[in-house]
């Protein structure tokens, strides 16, 4: 998981969420159509120059992929012969700015039929449910192709995009007690800075430079736990991860915490969140005699574990392993991130 993705936006609206990605990730990229310039801020531009943020431009191969992507949902969505029941949260009528660089030729017709309005800069007007749709696609396409994390500092967007990531495999009862499996969230709290305001981007340069090994050890043992969770379909398998693979990325995750005290942190409460499809064994393992798979638990001193929402099918909720969907707390509105995040899913899907 060295280098991530931002999305769905070109600029970084909050400047303390990038900082703490960097403290996450080797790199972050954003998707950047040719000829835009973004309004960066200057703290933006510093890690732009230091290569750090990185702009990509997206080939097409992968417009095609978003395309083929986007478009098998839009049919899905409009043939009279599928049940799917399409979350709530999609009825709206804002717009959205699309950029037709973005655009595989074969999405043009859609989004030009779609578009109220081509606007004076040359981007579309096109409904939000739709252009959001394809966006996130074209994320994921992007990230698949190059193997990087997905991440995002806005919880709304989180559960839109990770609903996506999903396949749409969500029932119609977020809140299933019942379930086989689970769209889970890890959140590592205790890490990250929530305030890094007063920290000039040269000075996370800087640390970054001194501690890689640190970073890079805490970067591993999270990949492995996320993919062991994932994979776990036993109680066997679960207690083997809880005696290994949770104790190493407890050490890892303490040494580099310890080592970003250089900050001067007076309140850690910052969070890390990453979304993952887990079954039930695994969720309802502190719980085996019928405890609430929503109510969170510590797997370990700084990770807290819960439910967020029932899968329908945990096959097609599985996302490939080089990806993974992650949130950087900019909200700081709760200590039990799965409760707010359960919460978000409730209101998309059912509001």
């Amino acid at each position: 998981m060295p280098h991530a993705l931002h999305y769905p936006s070109i600029e970084f609206s909050d400047l303390d969420a990038l900082k703490r990605s960097l403290l996450v990730w080797d790199r972050i990229h954003r998707i950047v159509p040719n000829g835009y310039t973004p309004e960066d801020q200057p703290e933006v531009i510093t890690a732009v120059t230091a290569g750090v943020v990185q702009n990509l431009t997206v080939d097409a191969a992968e417009k095609s992929k978003a395309a083929h992507r986007f478009l098998d949902f839009y049919a899905s969505r409009e043939s009279p012969d599928t049940r799917l029941v399409w979350p709530a949260g999609f009825s709206t009528e804002t717009f959205t700015r699309i950029n037709p660089d973005k655009i595989d030729a074969k999405l043009v017709p859609l989004f030009e039929q779609l578009a109220q309005r081509l606007t004076a800069d040359g981007f579309l007007e096109v409904p939000h449910e739709h252009a959001g749709g394809y966006m996130f696609y074209l994320a994921t396409a992007v990230a698949q192709q190059r193997a990087l994390d997905l991440t995002t500092d806005s919880s709304d967007y989180w559960a839109v995009g990770t609903y996506f990531a999903n396949e749409g495999s969500f029932t119609d009862q977020v809140y299933d007690e019942h379930a086989d499996a689970y769209l889970a969230n890890l959140a590592i709290d205790d890490l990250l800075p929530d305030d890094l305001g007063a920290v000039p981007i040269d000075s996370i340069l800087r640390f970054r430079e001194e501690t890689v090994e640190l970073r890079v050890a805490f970067q591993k043992e999270l990949k492995s736990l996320q993919e062991e969770i994932s994979r776990c379909n036993n109680k066997q398998h679960a207690k083997y991860i809880v005696e290994d693979f949770i104790k190493r990325f407890e050490h890892a995750k303490a040494e580099y915490s310890a080592s970003i005290g250089f900050f001067g942190k007076s309140s850690v409460c910052s969070l890390l969140s990453v979304g993952l499809p887990a079954a039930v064994t695994f969720v309802a393992l502190p719980t085996l005699e019928g405890g609430d798979p929503y109510t969170p638990f510590r797997l370990c001193a700084g990770a807290l574990f819960g439910a967020v929402s029932a899968l329908a099918n945990r096959e097609l909720g599985h996302k490939p392993k080089s990806i993974g969907s992650y949130l950087v707390d900019a909200e700081r509105l709760t200590r039990t991130p799965n409760r707010l995040l359960h919460r978000k899913f409730e209101e998309f899907i059912n509001d």
